[in-house]
């Protein structure tokens, strides 16, 4: 019961600086702006038929377009909600729950309650997660509705990013919380772990790098397996967006939007196979261990972030 009562503490404080309301109005943004497209048998019809694009490569049966549409929407997602937009939203809105927590007076307090620090600790970072949780489950639940009602096509698959959501916002909160105990600074919280993200995202966009063009920059495959090696030693981010492409069974965007540049020199093109050869590479994520090594790292993360708090004096 305590620590259920420091989760509402934290979800009460959410509320009151008016992070809910913000982060619920972006998700019913995006949601207006998904149902001011609709997708048909000829092409994409934009803003109730303002606009309409024909394309070719949409006069498919309804599972092929059902799997395109479902490449799209995660591949947008990997930009918003699984990417760089949605998390640094998220990561803003509660990098102040345990700095926060922690001033002076407010934690004097909340210590001299007989309650283990292990127990005030996780109660304010599950306030974290349930604030992600109700988050995403508005974001999913309205853009699932959106392409039910509006675009005709059911994902049920697509539900599966509500825990995935949750699951790559806690693969950064841990680093959130960990720079928040050790600086009792929302603002320095923040900056530090937008900088782990970028640490523990260069050993993975390296390797998909050396995937995509392993014929031509490391033929022996040698640089791949050290890459490799030191990707599988920190949270795989980058494999959510597989993982949901996996389950809502979603096409590859290679086979939705090509992937060669008409810009692009002939001899530095990428032919469509070797393209869609590395994509499904990249693709071929077994969950279990991308997120069993992700997690197991994140609990390693809490673990040093306990020990921390627990022999800190306030």
């Amino acid at each position: 019961m305590q620590i259920w009562a420091l989760i509402q503490d934290s979800f009460r404080d959410a509320i009151d600086r008016k992070i809910f309301w913000i982060m619920i109005l972006v998700s019913v943004a995006i949601a207006g702006a998904m149902g001011c497209i609709s997708f048909d048998d000829r092409g994409v019809d934009v803003m109730f038929g303002m606009w309409q694009f024909e394309s070719a490569n949409w006069s498919m049966g309804g599972e092929e377009l059902r799997g395109n549409v479902g490449a799209i929407v995660v591949h947008i997602l990997a930009d918003l909600y699984l990417g760089w937009v949605g998390m640094i939203l998220a990561l803003v809105s509660t990098a102040g729950m345990i700095p926060a927590f922690l001033e002076r007076g407010r934690v004097d307090l909340v210590l001299s309650k007989p309650m283990s620090r292990e127990a005030l600790f996780m109660g304010k970072y599950l306030g974290a997660m349930v604030f992600m949780l109700l988050q995403a489950t508005v974001f999913v639940l309205l853009s699932f509705l959106v392409m039910g009602f509006r675009w005709g096509l059911w994902l049920p698959g697509y539900l599966w990013l509500i825990p995935l959501i949750v699951l790559m916002f806690s693969y950064l909160y841990g680093f959130s919380a960990l720079f928040g105990v050790m600086t009792r600074s929302a603002t320095s919280s923040l900056l530090l772990t937008l900088l782990a993200w970028i640490v523990i995202w260069t050993p993975q966009k390296t390797y998909e790098f050396l995937v995509t063009f392993e014929a031509q920059v490391d033929p022996d495959r040698v640089w791949q397996k050290r890459v490799e090696t030191l990707r599988w030693m920190v949270p795989k981010t980058q494999d959510i967006a597989h993982i949901a492409g996996n389950l809502i069974d979603a096409s590859l965007m290679t086979d939705v939007i090509g992937p060669d540049d008409e810009t692009m020199d002939e001899e530095d093109r990428m032919s469509p196979e070797m393209a869609r050869s590395a994509e499904r590479r990249l693709a071929d994520v077994n969950p279990y261990l991308s997120i069993g090594s992700s997690l197991a790292f994140e609990c390693a993360l809490l673990g040093v972030t306990l020990a921390i708090f627990r022999r800190r004096d306030y």
